[in-house]
C-alpha cells in the first residue's frame, strides 16, 4: 500500500490534533474498511431487527453475513495480492495508463470465483432455499468487490472521498436491511439490503480508481483473449495470501465442526460462545493498527525509498549499510512499541470483560473466551505487523512460511484444546503467540540480510 503515504504524511506531518486524527481515521479505513463496515452494520442491524425478527432469522442473517465475509476474504486475498504487485511495478515504471487494465482483469477475474465459490458454498454445501442462497451470493460479490477495491484505493490521495464512500456505504446498509426487514422480506431481504449498502460504497470507490487511474476500455472478447495469457506475478505470494485468508479463520472453521457449533437450517452452523468474543477481539487491535499504517506508509517507506535511492544511485556499501542498521533499529523500536501499546490496551480489556460481555449481551461462559481472545490478538497484531514489514520489503518466501505456520498452529492447537471445553480460545491465543514472536524474529532477520535480498534475492538479473 505505498501510494498511500502521500497523503497520510501531510496528515500527520501537522501538529494539529485534527490532523492528526484524520490520518489515523484515513489508515483504520484504508487498512480495515470492510471489516469495520461489516462489523458495525452487523451489530446495528442485529439490533434494529430485534423487534421485526424471529431470533432465528437474525442469527440466520448474522451468519450468512460471517460466512460471506470469510469466503470474499479467502477468495480476494490472492487476487489483490497479485494486483498490488503488478501495480507496484507498473507505477514504478510510470506506465500508468496500464493500471485500469489490471483493475478491471482483478475485478472480473474476483466476480467470476466469487460466484462460483458462492453456489459451491451456498447451494452445494449449506443447501440454502433458491431466494436467501442468492441474496448470500450476492452479499459475497460485493464483500468481494470491497476487498478488491480497497488494494487499489491505496494509490489514490482522495481519502476524504473514501471515507465518505464508507460512511454512505454503512448508512446505506442499515436503512436498506433495516426497510426490507421491516417489508416482511425475512433474513434474505435484510441481506440483500445489506448488500446493496456496500454496493454503494463499492461504486463510489470503482469510480474513483477509474478516474484516478484512466485508459481505453477494453472491449470484453479481448479482456477475455488477455485473461488466458495471465499467469500470476509470483505464484508464491498468491499461494501466501490464499493461507493467510484461511489462517485467519482456520480456528472458526475447527470450532464450527465441534460440540460447540449449533445448526442454522441445514449446514449453517456457528459457535456463539466463540464466534462473537473473537470478532470483539479482532476490533480491538483497529486503532494500534492505524497508527502503525500511518507509520508504515510514512516514516518507514520514507526510510527504505532512501535506502533504495542509495542503491540504485551506486552508493558505497558503507553508506548502504548505514542506512540499513538505521532502518532497522527504527522498525524494530516501532514494532515492538506498537505491540506494548496493544498489549496494554488489551489487558485493560481483559479486565474489563465481564462488562464488556453484558454491554453486548453475550453468555457468561463467554467471558473466559473473550479474556483468551483479547490476549491472542495483541500477539496476532504483531504478527500482523511484522509480517507486514516483511511484505513492504517483498520478501515473499518469509512471508509465505509464516502464513502457513499460522494456518497449522491455528487449525491443530484448537483442535487439540476442543478436548477441554475451558479452554476454548487458548488454541488461538498460542498459535498467535508463537506466530507473532516468530514473525517479529523474522522480520529483524529479514532487514539484518536486507542487503542480499536486494540485491540477489529480489535481483531479475541475479535470481533468473
Amino acid at each position: 500500500m505505498a501510494g498511500i503515504g502521500f497523503a497520510l504524511r501531510k496528515l500527520s506531518s501537522q501538529d494539529s490534533l485534527a490532523s492528526r486524527s484524520l490520518a489515523g481515521g484515513h489508515a483504520i479505513l484504508i487498512s480495515s474498511g470492510p471489516w469495520i463496515v461489516i462489523m458495525v452494520g452487523l451489530a446495528l442491524l442485529h439490533y434494529l431487527g430485534r423487534p421485526i425478527l424471529t431470533p432465528l432469522d437474525l442469527k440466520t442473517f448474522s451468519v450468512l453475513v460471517i460466512y460471506s465475509f470469510a469466503l470474499s476474504l479467502v477468495i480476494t486475498a490472492p487476487i489483490s495480492l497479485d494486483a498490488t504487485l503488478r501495480v507496484s511495478r507498473i507505477l514504478f515504471q510510470r506506465r500508468f495508463q496500464e493500471v485500469q487494465g489490471v483493475y478491471l482483469a482483478a475485478l472480473f477475474i474476483t466476480t467470476v470465483l466469487a460466484v462460483m465459490g458462492g453456489a459451491i458454498v451456498f447451494f452445494g454445501l449449506v443447501r440454502l432455499p433458491l431466494a436467501l442462497g442468492l441474496a448470500a451470493m450476492v452479499c459475497v460479490v460485493q464483500v468481494s468487490h470491497l476487498w478488491l477495491a480497497m488494494a487499489f484505493v491505496a494509490a489514490i490521495k482522495q481519502y476524504p472521498a473514501v471515507t465518505s464512500a464508507f460512511a454512505l456505504g454503512l448508512t446505506c446498509s442499515i436503512l436498506f436491511g433495516g426497510a426490507s426487514a421491516a417489508l416482511g422480506h425475512g433474513p434474505g431481504g435484510m441481506l440483500l439490503g445489506f448488500s446493496l449498502g456496500l454496493c454503494i460504497a463499492f461504486c463510489i470507490l470503482n469510480f474513483l480508481v477509474l478516474r484516478t487511474f484512466p485508459g481505453r476500455l477494453t472491449p470484453f472478447h479481448e479482456l477475455l483473449s488477455k485473461l488466458t495469457t495471465v499467469r500470476p506475478t509470483s505464484v508464491t505470494f498468491v499461494i501466501a495470501g490464499v493461507c493467510s485468508a484461511l489462517a485467519v479463520w482456520a480456528d472458526k472453521l475447527v470450532v464450527w465442526q465441534s460440540s460447540e457449533a449449533t445448526a442454522v437450517g441445514e449446514g449453517l452452523l456457528y459457535a456463539a460462545r466463540y464466534d462473537s468474543p473473537m470478532f470483539m477481539a479482532y476490533i480491538s487491535i483497529v486503532p494500534v493498527m492505524s497508527v502503525f499504517v500511518v507509520w508504515l506508509e510514512t516514516t518507514f517507506f520514507d526510510s527504505y525509498r532512501h535506502y533504495r535511492d542509495i542503491v540504485h544511485t551506486g552508493g558505497t556499501l558503507r553508506q548502504i549499510d548505514e542506512q540499513r542498521r538505521a532502518l532497522m533499529s527504527d522498525t524494530v523500536d516501532a514494532v515492538f512499541s506498537a505491540f506494548l501499546m496493544q498489549l496494554a490496551i488489551s489487558a485493560a480489556l481483559v479486565i474489563a470483560a465481564p462488562f464488556l460481555a453484558n454491554l453486548l449481551g453475550l453468555p457468561y461462559d463467554a467471558v473466559s473466551v473473550l479474556r483468551l481472545a483479547l490476549v491472542g490478538a495483541a500477539f496476532h497484531f504483531l504478527f500482523q505487523a511484522s509480517c507486514g514489514v516483511i511484505l513492504f520489503v517483498q520478501y515473499g518466501k518469509a512471508y509465505l512460511w509464516l502464513q502457513v505456520l499460522f494456518f497449522a498452529l491455528n487449525t491443530g492447537i484448537t483442535a487439540i484444546m476442543l478436548s477441554n471445553p475451558d479452554l476454548l480460545g487458548m488454541g488461538y491465543v498460542l498459535a498467535s503467540m508463537v506466530s507473532g514472536t516468530l514473525a517479529y524474529a523474522a522480520m529483524r532477520r529479514t532487514l539484518g540480510s536486507l542487503n542480499r535480498l536486494t540485491f540477489v534475492v529480489n535481483n531479475p538479473a541475479v535470481a533468473g
